[in-house]
């Protein structure tokens, strides 16, 4: 669900008639005795003198008229618009933070009891060019033998890039794998033609490549910088850590081919590249403050780590209760240091992720989405042609057309477009409706029906909630936890004058064009590395 702030109209265009309503809303208590109030069922929030909060009561079910005729309007005027614009109070049937209807158009599927899917196509269209990886990394989610030797072809490649580029708007294009530079070559094919493809329709098309950073040349540094793409590194940090599971073929550490870099390319490594670590079950606290010593001593710009999901190479590691904890603390640190001032790179991505609903109704990064982007902001084209909701898990609760649905049999061609739209078709199937469904239980049935961080958190990972549970109706712990321990935090600094992590983000953003890479990315990350 998309939301967009529509501000209260002049008071002189309102009718007087019109009822004046107290959204059912949460009351979070802060210090100087105030109080967060965010509205149950919308994104929005608003900090308010707890002295005020009677006149909520005092204003509930009077009309417009006798609002403005109440001696004290002209002091109220202002908190009622504003409680308006956060979604807390309705005037006549309506408030400020409001949903946007999906698109609808010619050729809109139907799922369900006959809810109809948008046309819109997705923003973002994740492209998995290979099965192959030159690496072996013993935690690695994506490995199964028999998508090894896959390797996409360009002729559905380039019917989604098509599908996906409408006039006006900006499409995503993600290169992922196996290891994506290993298709070097493919990835400089489908650039050239979806700037083409951009310009004809009058779209544009960002680019964003997350690789294991053995493959950086000359010519690959330049044409990755040429064509503004954001870059995302797999790296875990110092050597000894790296080196534990990030192995090639024959066992050896990865570490110094990947290093070396910092050398060859500085400042394209430093400003322009983001960079993910893996975090496993084994990661100990010691590990994840040195790992975090180890980024900042190199001069990066932004990382961001990533728990191991219990899939390929580790599906018989799952997490414990032991690593959720050592995961949600070590972010808790980090975040009590920006609140003490500590404002300097890298900046964790985790934060800043966590921040940026609190600061907007749009959702950047699709993953904070209410609900979670698979299958409608975001679609992967894998390596076997198999179209797919989400990358970050090979359930098949997540593939929406196999390959056989999209790839034409021996000798025939694709269908046309306006006859056979492969998104449109994609969103049509019982996969996609299954996580809609998700939405509607997460709204209705879950306890997270009844949390005040709904809609900041989305409900955490449909692909992390079923790789951990075993099923897509239900939440992922280390998601719901960490985010219950900060979100009260980040609000509490946020609903100030002078924030340090509004500040924080600011910075962080401040070079997302280059630095902030795959694994910062707002529309992009979705991904897990390589």
């Amino acid at each position: 669900m998309k939301y967009s702030i529509a501000p209260l109209p002049r008071w002189e265009d309102l009718d007087g008639g019109e009822p004046i309503r107290v959204a059912r809303h949460y009351r979070i208590p802060v210090e100087d005795d105030e109080l967060l109030l965010l509205p149950h069922g919308r994104p929005g929030w608003l900090r308010l003198p707890a002295a005020l909060y009677p006149m909520l009561d005092a204003l509930d079910g009077t009309s417009v008229a006798e609002f403005t005729a109440w001696p004290g309007f002209p002091d109220a005027a202002g908190t009622l618009r504003a409680l308006y614009d956060a979604g807390l109070v309705f005037v006549g049937g309506r408030t400020g933070v409001r949903a946007v209807p999906a698109p609808r158009g010619v050729g809109d599927g139907v799922v369900g009891a006959g809810e109809a899917v948008g046309a819109e196509p997705p923003t973002a269209l994740l492209l998995k060019l290979t099965g192959a990886c030159d690496i072996a990394c013993d935690y690695c989610y994506d490995y199964d033998s028999g998508r090894w030797p896959g390797r996409m072809t360009s002729e559905v490649a380039r019917r989604l890039i098509t599908e996906c580029l409408v006039p006006g708007r900006r499409l995503t294009l993600m290169f992922h794998g196996g290891e994506p530079m290993l298709r070097f070559g493919q990835i400089r094919e489908l650039v050239e033609f979806a700037e083409l493809r951009a310009t004809e329709v009058g779209a544009s098309v960002h680019f964003t490549v997350q690789t294991n950073g053995r493959h950086f040349t000359e010519d690959v540094v330049a044409f990755l910088r040429r064509h503004a793409f954001t870059v995302g590194v797999s790296l875990d940090g110092p050597q000894d850590i790296n080196d534990r599971h990030r192995v090639d073929h024959r066992g050896r550490g990865t570490f110094a081919r990947i290093v070396e870099n910092f050398d060859r390319f500085p400042e394209f490594m430093r400003d322009e590249v983001g960079y993910i670590s893996v975090v496993g079950t084994d990661t100990t606290p010691d590990d994840l403050d040195r790992v975090w010593e180890f980024f900042r001593g190199m001069g990066v710009h932004s990382w961001k780590m990533l728990p191991a999901d219990a899939e390929g190479r580790a599906d018989d590691k799952p997490e414990t209760h032991r690593f959720r904890q050592t995961f949600a603390a070590f972010l808790g640190r980090r975040l009590t240091e920006v609140l003490d001032g500590d404002l300097e790179p890298p900046y964790l991505t985790n934060l800043v992720q966590l921040i940026e609903p609190f600061l907007s109704v749009e959702r950047p990064n699709m993953c904070m989405k209410m609900p979670c982007g698979a299958s409608s902001d975001l679609l992967v084209l894998d390596a076997v042609g198999s179209v797919r909701a989400c990358d970050c898990s090979y359930h098949p609760a997540f593939q929406l057309l196999p390959r056989a649905a999209v790839a034409p049999p021996p000798g025939r061609t694709l269908l046309p477009i306006a006859d056979g739209s492969l998104t449109v078709r994609s969103r049509s199937t019982p996969a996609a409706a299954a996580l809609r469904d998700r939405e509607r239980w997460l709204t209705e049935d879950a306890p997270c029906a009844s949390c005040p961080w709904l809609h900041q958190c989305a409900g955490t990972c449909p692909a992390r909630a079923l790789i951990n549970n075993g099923s897509l109706f239900s939440v992922d712990e280390l998601e719901c936890t960490t985010r219950l321990a900060l979100f009260p935090r980040i609000l509490e600094d946020v609903s100030r004058r002078g924030s340090a992590l509004r500040a924080y983000h600011e910075r962080a953003k401040s070079r997302a064009a280059g630095g902030s890479g795959a694994a910062t990315a707002p529309d992009l990350a979705v991904a897990p590395p390589r």
